[in-house]
This record gives structure tokens, sequence and C-alpha cells, in this order.
């Protein structure tokens, strides 16, 4: 199983980033972006790759200036490993104030180079074209260069996949549970993220209640009287023995007044929060007729990791509680995600 999920470090170091057929993992399935890991993870540490072009894409884990503003450096990561990219931006290129903070995330085009002999990288890219900044105001990106605590981190749970220690949590996950499965063919290079999803009745009966009120005891009683004159009218079709297409005419403006006069009455039962029974919750208005313990929301849980590692998808059961009761309404199943 390790061999089996053990990158092909030997085949990527003798192939081309250009060559679509003999490189299935060397760009995003649905754009021409590079992927980082795939540079990086070569056995020459991406040397091999000095002089072609290519469009990588990520989050600035840390930037600085250097030249007095000429040039800028860049690490960038783009979820697909934990190891940063080097990227030098000239000012003539791009503003370099709007890409050096933290937390930017930018679309870059560029020449892969050799970096000068005595530092730490095997390669390095020169940024030619600036296609896209997501620009970030450092003085309220929460995420620091420095060393964050968990507990720091259980106050910003929307940024936690970007800091090293959740997303290795993750790709470990990820390999676990991708170790389970019984074939390569049956992987991707999407990183697997188990959530799961809860859909309350409680939560679209308080937002319909605020877009649309329940109706007054006035209104209730407004259409009893438009019920009770209907019948009247019917009632004395009927004694004076109207017509047969007079006569349907009117019960049909009958039927309707009855039919609305039930609707306002249903929706005047209609209250905010969990139904109660003498103080206590009233389980029987529950979808499930009794206690139940579901699952929190997964959707919103992946699309922050989305924004952290790139690709993603979940899998897992989901759960939903809704008054229907038919074959197109499941209470529960399993729900595939891809971001």
């Amino acid at each position: 199983m390790a061999e089996d999920s053990a990158p092909p470090v030997e085949q990527m170091a003798l192939a081309s980033l250009n060559d679509g057929v003999s490189t299935p993992f060397a760009k995003a399935e649905f754009s021409d972006r590079v992927l980082i890991r795939t540079i990086l993870s070569r056995a020459d540490g991406g040397a091999g790759l000095a002089g072609q072009t290519v469009k990588v894409g990520g989050w600035v884990k840390t930037g600085r200036e250097q030249g007095k503003g000429s040039f800028a450096f860049l690490e960038l990561n783009d979820g697909s490993c934990p190891a940063n990219l080097q990227v030098i931006v000239d000012a003539a290129v791009a503003p370099l104030s709007q890409i050096v903070p933290t937390g930017t995330c930018v679309n870059v085009e560029g020449l892969l180079k050799l970096p000068p002999e005595g530092t730490k990288q095997r390669v390095e890219l020169r940024v030619e074209k600036v296609h896209h900044v997501g620009p970030v105001d450092p003085a309220k990106y929460p995420l620091p260069k420095t060393r964050l605590t968990l507990e720091f981190l259980r106050d910003i749970v929307h940024f936690r996949p970007r800091t090293n220690t959740i997303s290795a949590v993750a790709r470990i996950r990820n390999a676990l549970a991708y170790a389970l499965l019984p074939t390569r063919s049956s992987r991707s290079t999407a990183f697997f993220i188990y959530t799961l999803q809860l859909s309350p009745p409680v939560i679209k009966v308080e937002k319909e209640l605020i877009k649309n009120p329940p109706p007054s005891e006035a209104d209730i009683e407004a259409a009893k009287a438009v019920v009770k004159e209907k019948g009247e009218a019917v009632a004395q079709l009927k004694s004076a023995k109207a017509g047969k297409a007079e006569i349907t005419a009117s019960v049909a403006e009958l039927d309707k007044a009855k039919e609305n006069l039930s609707r306002l009455e249903e929706r005047s039962k209609l209250k905010p929060g969990i139904p109660q029974k003498d103080g206590k919750i009233d389980y029987s208005q529950d979808f499930f007729a009794h206690q139940a313990f579901l699952t929190v929301s997964g959707q919103l849980q992946v699309e922050t990791y989305a924004c952290a590692v790139s690709s993603v998808h979940t899998f897992g059961p989901t759960f939903r509680a809704e008054h229907s009761h038919t074959s197109r309404h499941l209470a529960e199943f399993w729900w595939w995600s891809l971001k």
C-alpha cells in the first residue's frame, strides 16, 4: 500500500510540464495552472525544469521587498504540498505592495530558473506576467508569520486549513482515507475531507417568518367573513334555482376562499424557534417525531479547505430534516461534493 501511494518521482523527473500525455499530474485538471507539487516533488527538486514557462497560483506564505523596492521574493503555496515555491516579481511587472502581504492570492506566469549557488532552493520562478491578485489587508489578516497555538486558531476556524499544522493533519487523513480504496484508478489528486451536512426545518421556518410574517387575527377573521359571504351567495343561487354554470362558478369561488382560510390558519400556527409543549421541547413536531442528533454542516467547512489546499472533495452521510417524505427528499443519503 505504501508503494501504491508514493509519488512517481522518477517518472516526474524525466517528464516535461508541457507534455500532457506523459505527465497526467503536471497541471490542474481544468486549467493550465501547474501544481507546485509537480515541480518540487521531483527527484531533482525541480531543477530539471529550468527554462520552462509555467503558470502557478496560490497564497503568499511570506513576502518581502528587496533591492530598495525594485523586486520582491514570495513564498507561494497552492496547497498541493507542504513546500513553498520561491517566486521573484519585479516592480515593473506588478505593484509589489499588493502582492507581498501574507495571505495574498496570486496567479502568475513566468520562467523557471536555477537559483544562485549556495541557496536552499533548487528552482525558482521569475514572474513575467501577473494574471490575478486577490489582495488582503495586512492589518486585518489574522495569520501572522509567527507560530500559532491551537487555542488561537479556534477563534479563526475558517483560516485554520492555511496553517502548516491543520493542513498536515488533512493530508495525513487524506492519505489514510485513500489507502482504504481498493485500486489506484479509484483515487484522485484532490484532498478528501470527511464532512457532514444538516438542513434543519427550524431555520427555514424562521427565515420564512421573517420574510413573510404570519397572519394576524384580523386577517383570519376577514378570511372567515369572505368564506361566509361566498357560502351565502351559493345558498341564494341554489334557492333561486339559478343556472348550473352560475352555481358552479360561485362554488369555485367558495372553495378558493376556504383554501385561503386554511392556509392562513396553518401559517398562524407557525412560531419561530423550537416547538415546545409544557415548557419542554415538543419532539412530536420534529421531522423524526422523536429526539435525534444530526451532524453540523460540512459544505461550508470544505470551502474553507478549498481556499487553503486547492482541490478538495467530501464524501459522507448527509442528513436533512425536511417535511417531505417523497422519493426526491431523502432524510439520509451519501453526498459527494467537489470543490
